[in-house]
């Protein structure tokens, strides 16, 4: 968050304005405090110190103004206890920015020299108001035909609501066949027994392995570390002692027999060998025609949905909150999620439908599509931009006119 100081904690003159200099060391706490209260600022470390020096000139520039204009009074005390505000404030965050704080220290920004630049910020918006005041300009008249033509310019970016979906699922798992399992046994039955009797581990990986990937090269992984595969296969691998085979460990592909051969720090080098799970179109149909029978009960009222995950749903970390995943913007859909919310309303329960996970059932508790603001919702907003804008244009012209009355220099 905090910006290197410039020439380290060495401070110099980095501009002048009449015969008033502004220190390397005001520009530094400015931008630190900017960024603390409010991280607007973009751009490079050089870029955002001249947008924050060009800030303090004006400033500058405006009390020299002020002081020529015996109309202007500003009441230093009501200023005093909105600084203290802010100032209390800021310390308080500190206490999560050590590395702030210590910036601060090194550069020599006590508290009380904070509180003169915040004292000099608050007087400079006061004065503003005074001027502005005076000429008129306090609250700058926006015609109904510069919003509506805003508006009608900037509505699809301006005034577009994200659409969201509050929703739960039930998630059933596509399993094999009773027959299916029981040919994914006998075959790890029998490379776990020739293993037992000294079989190599690499050979029986091309000669039983179903991971078209790896078989070739004798089952092996490479060089793996965690979180490169699935988290039920890191929950075992890098727990297996070296040389030691695991047992059968499910997955999403199937089951695998691992082997690891080598551990440097955190990583594995390891082999597996893969049986595949043949899913039948029968064995789809089988969950699919559960998965309709439960969303059958729910629509019915045997069920609600909240009931119906906690006792169907296969997904362990949603199913003991009936299933809620969580409110979630519409573009952040993936497929087949996206387009199975798009065919439900809020309180609707939608189809069973597939993904690479399984069956699922999915509840729309609440669900709003994207939609533009209308032009009465947002003219009172794009007025106030607008009026803002105008007296942002009306300040530059006012510090543009005193750079003709006083002596400016950058040393930046």
């Amino acid at each position: 968050m905090a910006l290197a100081l410039v020439g380290g904690s060495a401070d110099r003159v980095v501009g002048v304005v009449d015969a008033d200099p502004i220190l390397s060391s005001e520009v530094e706490a400015m931008v630190i405090l900017a960024n603390l209260e409010a991280p607007l600022l973009e751009g490079t470390e050089d870029s955002i110190r001249l947008v924050v020096l060009d800030r303090l000139i004006a400033q500058k520039l405006i009390f020299k103004k002020a002081a020529l204009d015996s109309a202007i009074e500003i009441d230093r005390e009501d200023i005093a206890k909105g600084v203290d505000r802010r100032l209390e404030a800021f310390y308080a965050q500190l206490d999560s920015f050590p590395e702030t704080r210590a910036e601060l220290e090194e550069a020599g920004l006590t508290r009380d020299r904070l509180r003169k630049l915040l004292m000099n910020q608050g007087r400079f918006q006061a004065i503003i108001q005074q001027m502005f005041t005076a000429q008129g300009k306090i609250q700058p008249y926006v015609s109904p035909n510069e919003v509506r033509k805003f508006y009608e310019q900037n509505k699809d970016s301006i005034a577009v609501v994200p659409g969201y979906i509050r929703m739960a699922h039930i998630a059933f798992s596509i399993r094999p066949s009773a027959a299916e399992q029981a040919r994914i046994e006998r075959k790890i039955m029998e490379v776990l027994d020739i293993l037992s009797r000294g079989g190599d581990f690499d050979i029986l990986a091309e000669s039983f392995s179903e991971d078209t990937r790896t078989r070739s090269r004798g089952g092996s992984l490479g060089w793996v570390k965690r979180g490169d595969l699935l988290p039920e296969i890191d929950s075992v691998l890098f727990f297996l002692p070296v040389g030691r085979v695991s047992p059968p460990v499910p997955s999403r592909q199937g089951y695998h027999l691992f082997l690891v051969e080598a551990r440097s720090g955190d990583k594995v080098y390891a082999r597996h060998i893969l049986f595949k799970q043949h899913i039948t179109r029968r064995d789809t149909l089988r969950v699919l025609e559960l998965a309709d029978k439960i969303r059958e009960e729910i629509l019915s009222g045997e069920l609600t949905f909240e009931e119906a995950a906690r006792t169907y749903s296969e997904d362990l970390t949603t199913s003991e909150q009936g299933g809620f995943i969580g409110e979630v913007p519409l573009a952040a859909l993936t497929p087949p999620f996206d387009s199975v919310a798009a065919t439900i309303d809020s309180g609707q329960v939608s189809k069973p439908f597939i993904s690479e996970m399984g069956v699922h059932l999915l509840y729309a508790e609440d669900k709003h599509d994207e939609r533009i603001l209308s032009f009465d919702e947002m003219q009172a907003q794009i007025r106030n931009y607008l009026a803002a804008l105008k007296q942002e244009e009306w300040l530059e012209d006012l510090v543009a006119e005193a750079q003709e009355e006083f002596y400016v220099e950058k040393r930046f």
